[in-house]
């Protein structure tokens, strides 16, 4: 009769192939668990402070796009009160800033004790009107029963864009020289469009989604052909 004893080199083999298995999600929600309290009220602060700072955001989007445009519109019109008062240092870097958002041609811009702001008049011009669109949004944002404006698709927010383009476009080829009215009208038409376009989108995506009645909800509310009597 054949001796069917295990040897210690297939017991080892055994407990090595034991060893190298994927672990069960049971084992991994156990070594999840596994955390310690410190750990566990880190990720809970760590949660719930970003739960409140997105909330926060998602609530007041429009008083803080409205505050960004005032304070980015009003250094604009301050540095050169900065420069006039002897802060050419703060005044130049804050100039420079802004050339990431506008040319900055001297002859298109104004000027404030003798030194330029750091806007044009039509960069100028599409900064305050967007604000002024901001500040009439939230006004009537609550109130649609008051004054309701129908949305408006990307094609009818070029259209704003036409009467800038041609403005900018036919002077570039030498063939119109514009002037001040014209680069403060095209501007803020272009600025007024952006906000009717932009705003209301932007309202509507952060509205929390309809919730969505379970499969088993609409077969209890749904009404049987094979009850009739």
């Amino acid at each position: 009769m054949q001796n069917t004893q295990h040897t210690p080199i297939d017991d080892a083999a055994i407990l090595a192939g034991s060893a190298t298995s994927s672990p069960t999600p049971a084992e991994v929600a156990a070594k999840l668990d596994g955390f310690g309290p410190r750990r566990r009220d880190f990720n809970r602060v760590v949660s719930g402070f970003a739960n409140g700072l997105l909330g926060g955001i998602q609530r007041h989007w429009l008083l803080i796009l409205n505050g960004v445009l005032l304070v980015f519109i009003g250094i604009a019109l301050l540095d050169p009160i900065a420069y006039a008062l002897g802060f050419s240092g703060p005044g130049g870097g804050a100039f420079n800033v802004y050339h990431v958002f506008c040319a900055q041609t001297p002859s298109h811009s104004f000027y404030i004790f003798g030194y330029q702001t750091c806007l044009c008049s039509r960069c100028l011009a599409i900064y305050s009107s967007l604000l002024i669109g901001g500040l009439f949004f939230a006004m009537f944002r609550q109130r649609r029963d008051l004054l309701r404006i129908p949305n408006i698709n990307w094609k009818v927010w070029a259209l704003g864009m036409v009467p800038m383009a041609l403005d900018g476009g036919t002077q570039l080829f030498g063939w119109h020289e514009s002037n001040l009215f014209l680069r403060l009208l095209t501007g803020a038409i272009f600025g007024f469009m952006t906000a009717w376009f932009l705003l209301p989108q932007i309202e509507e995506a952060g509205q929390p989604a309809p919730a969505v009645a379970t499969v088993q909800q609409r077969q209890a509310t749904t009404p049987q052909a094979n009850n009739r009597p």
